[in-house]
Formats: structure tokens, sequence, C-alpha cells
């Protein structure tokens, strides 16, 4: 099994680089270099049930990208990170962390070629050492690289069904324990929502085939085909029926392909909120997807869950792909106009890490992915207040395809996590701003063998701008783990920043 025609595409990815490459006129970016330190103390420096202190010095040359309009659009945040240790020079370590993504417009309004890149270093396990969104978790075994690149044609036949055609390369790296594989995402839609005035339909086809570096008999493919018919019953709602057939080889408990059934409906009351729910019977069993999202002016609703198969691959989403970052990110535009400033802020606000993806649980396996967020922001004239949970449960499909200790779907056969985040930004001043947050956590491994871990992560901190292009922050964070991760740390960091 695997994608037909995949020759075909690749020939189209080629000849769209080189439209490319003879079409770009010069464009116009905000390019902002900048150098970032930071001084830190911690009495717990290897996050260990009895561990020593240490003082950690860091400099970080940085440069960020951003084009909102044209013919290129997209981010970039590069960082060259050089930590250094006063008492265990043997951790003293230097490298790239990188997020970024965008389009080109080769041939306008027709042919695009959309490309993403990251580079980072997060814990891997949820149930073993610091958090995912710790900045001291630096060890080179935990660096996640993953790049993509594609081209994506648009065309419309005739006056009617509009199409879109894309395929993507995905290439997944990562530090010890972790198989480096390509994904090739092959996709073709076509649609006319409103063919027959309040009935329309929608075509989508799409295959992923995986391939493992170095592990026999480890090419695994997916297709999903679907029908989808709309009725329009109102301006404002939606139904949608739609059937369809799948195929994999991830081993999953009904077989390994399936007809597809399902229903949902797209509801969009007010330009402010929108509701969308999907429910199908697949080879899993059910899926469902469900998003709400509610703006108003000071204020900010989101709920959202899935249940569907996925893997670390395909869960490299910038945060913005998240909507509770990119509403969060745009109601605060006023009061943090320039907008890197602007996602430091949110990724503290939301907990996500200072750079990266939104989701660094990394695996080697294929898994069942069941995912229910919620979180609400308010804004007031001084303040913003953001409350997030998240429950997330992870169940491997098949067999491990390597035994690796780090890796915590190689270790159990489900991995389920419950946060809790709520977190305070108070202006002090124009200048001067107070930040505080608490994170409770609670996750749990089970198969084989059973383990569970708890974290509390409380911080407090002030930043300030000290002129134009200078900033400067003293956060005081503390950190409690009990369970198969058990230690206790305090840290204290100071920080200046200047761009360029």
């Amino acid at each position: 099994m695997g994608c037909r025609g995949s020759a075909s595409v690749k020939l189209l990815a080629l000849a769209g680089m080189v439209i490319v490459v003879g079409n770009v006129n010069a464009q116009v970016f905000i390019v902002q270099p900048s150098v970032h330190s930071r001084l830190t103390y911690t009495d717990n420096v290897g996050a260990t049930e009895n561990g020593e202190s240490d003082w950690i010095a860091e400099v970080t040359p940085a440069i960020a990208v951003a084009r909102d309009h044209g013919r290129i659009t997209g981010n970039l945040d590069a960082r060259l990170r050089s930590v250094m240790y006063a008492n265990d020079s043997d951790r003293n370590t230097a490298f790239v962390a990188m997020q970024g993504r965008g389009q080109v417009e080769a041939v306008e309004d027709v042919l695009f070629v959309d490309m993403s890149a990251s580079v980072s270093r997060n814990n891997r396990s949820e149930l073993r050492g610091r958090g995912s969104e710790d900045f001291l978790s630096t060890d080179s075994d935990n660096e996640t690289r993953i790049f993509s690149l594609g081209p994506r044609l648009h065309f419309r036949l005739g006056a009617g069904p509009e199409g879109v055609a894309s395929y993507r390369m995905n290439w997944f790296d990562s530090g010890a324990g972790i198989v480096s594989r390509t994904v090739e995402n092959t996709r073709g839609q076509l649609s006319d929502p409103q063919a027959f005035g309040r009935v329309g339909w929608a075509l989508d086809y799409s295959c992923a085939d995986t391939r493992y570096d170095d592990v026999r008999d480890s090419e695994l493919s997916e297709e999903i085909a679907r029908a989808t018919m709309f009725l329009h019953v109102s301006p404002q709602f939606r139904l949608r029926a739609i059937a369809g057939h799948e195929s994999n080889e991830y081993s999953v408990r009904s077989g390994e392909s399936n007809s597809i059934t399902g229903a949902g409906f797209d509801w969009n009351p007010t330009p402010r909120t929108s509701l969308s729910a999907t429910g199908e019977d697949r080879i899993f069993g059910r899926s469902y997807y469900l998003d709400f999202n509610h703006r108003r002016p000071l204020s900010w609703w989101n709920v959202s869950y899935s249940r569907d198969i996925t893997s670390s691959a395909e869960t490299d989403g910038s945060v913005f792909d998240d909507p509770a970052f990119a509403s969060l990110f745009d109601a605060l535009a006023t009061e943090v106009p320039d907008p890197f400033e602007r996602e430091a802020l949110v990724r503290q606000q939301l907990g996500y890490p200072g750079i990266g993806l939104f989701d660094t649980f990394v695996t080697n396996n294929y898994f069942l992915a069941r995912t229910l967020r919620g979180s609400v922001s308010l804004v007031g004239a001084r303040n913003v207040l953001t409350l997030s949970v998240q429950r997330s449960e992870r169940t491997r499909l098949g067999e491990p395809l390597v035994s690796d200790p780090r890796d915590d779907l190689s270790l159990f056969n489900d991995v389920e996590t419950r946060s809790g985040t709520v977190s305070l930004s108070h202006r002090l001043s124009p200048a001067a701003t107070l930040n505080t947050s608490l994170v409770r956590s609670y996750s749990e491994g089970s198969g084989t063998s059973d383990a569970e871990t708890r974290r509390t992560t409380f911080s407090l901190g002030v930043s300030s701008r000290f002129g134009r292009r200078t900033t400067g922050s003293l956060i005081y964070r503390h950190q409690r783990a009990a369970g198969t991760s058990d230690f206790t740390e305090n840290i204290l960091t100071a920080s200046v920043g200047m761009q360029f």
C-alpha cells in the first residue's frame, strides 16, 4: 500500500521551486536582530531528589524575521543558545533553536510553496525530568528537528468547483533514541459548497507514507478518501453528511481498512462566535472534532476536543495553529504592538515553551490521541488574566517500534496528562509589567508497568523596558515534582535583551 502517482506530484514540487527562484522579486521584511543574556541560580541543577546548586550563564544572539503581506509571507525566529555552567562544565552546550513557517506565492492565486522548520530542546517525557516548557532542558538527547517543504496548487473547473492539490515532504529527526523518519503527504480537494443552491459537495483525498531510517519493515502508509454533502439550513448554519474509506498499516484493533461514515455541523451565529463539530465511525472506532470560539472586545473563549490517529511528525504545528494562542495574540495587539514581544508574552500566559512547537511530546510510535483543551483570556485596562485547562490521552498503536527508555509510548501502552494554568500579567507602568503564573499537572503511564508524576510550578517576575531597544527581567520560579520524577527546585533568573 502507498500513495499512487507520487512521482508526478514530486515533479510538481520541483517545478514550483524553479518558478519561485525565477519570479520572486525583492520584498520588504521586518528584520529584528538581537542579543539576550541570562544569569540563573538554581538549587537543583540536575532536577533530582538530592540535587546540587549551580550558576548558569547564557548568551543568545538571535534574529527574527516577519512579513504578513506580499508574495512572501511568514515568520522566522532563530537563536544560537550558548549555555555555560559554573560547577559542571560537562553540561555546557551551544545549539540553534528556531521556529518558522511561511509561503511563497510563485504564481499569483495559483501556485504556492509552503515551508516550515523547527529545532528545539524540550524534555520529551511527561513523567520524568523537568516540565516540557522548562528553558533549562538543554540536553542534546532532547533535541527535535522538523522541516517541511512542498507546493500547493489552487485551481477552478470553469465557474464551478474549486480545488487544491498539495504535496509536502516532512523530515523528522531528534536526539538519542528517536528514529529519523520521512513523511510524504499528498492531498487533493475539490469542492462546490453551494452547487445546487442550499446543497453542496466536497471530495477530499489524502495519503501519507512514512519511512523510518535503519528500521527493517518500517514503511507505513495511510490513505483516506471522503465525500461530504452540505446542507445550508441558513446563512449561519450548515449540516454535513460524510462517507468514505480509509486504510492504514498502524496495527489498529479493527483491521487495516474500513469505511467512514459521519456527520457534522458548522454554526456561526455572529462574526465573533463559531462552533464546528464532527463525529465519524472510523477504523479505530469513533473520531470526534469539536471547536468553539467566542471573542468579545475584552475576552476570548475557546473549547476544543479531538480524537484521531496521529504521530509526532504530524503534530509539528506552530503555536499560531492553536486557536487559543492566535486569538490572545490578536487581542493583545493594542497592548503590545511589537509582534515579537507579544508572542513571548502569550507563550508565557499559556505555558508554552519560549520557542518551538506547542506540542512537545515526542515518540517513535503512531498513537490514538484524545485531546481536550479549554481557555479563557480576560483583557483589562492594565491586566491580562488567562485560565487554561488541558487533558490529553495517548494510546500506542501496535508494538513499540524500538525500545527507548526516553520514549513514554515505548514504556507504556497509554499516557495521560491533565494540566491547568492560571496566569496574570499586570502593567505596573508604561515600561514595566508584573507577570505571575501557576501550573498544576498530573501525568500517568499505564500498560505492563505503571507510573505517575504530579507537578506544580509557580513563577513571579517583573519585566521592564530600559530604553527603546533594551529590556530586562527578574523572575523567581519554584517547581515541585512527585512520583516517578521526584524533586524540588528554586530558580532565580536575571536577563537583559538588546535589539539592534
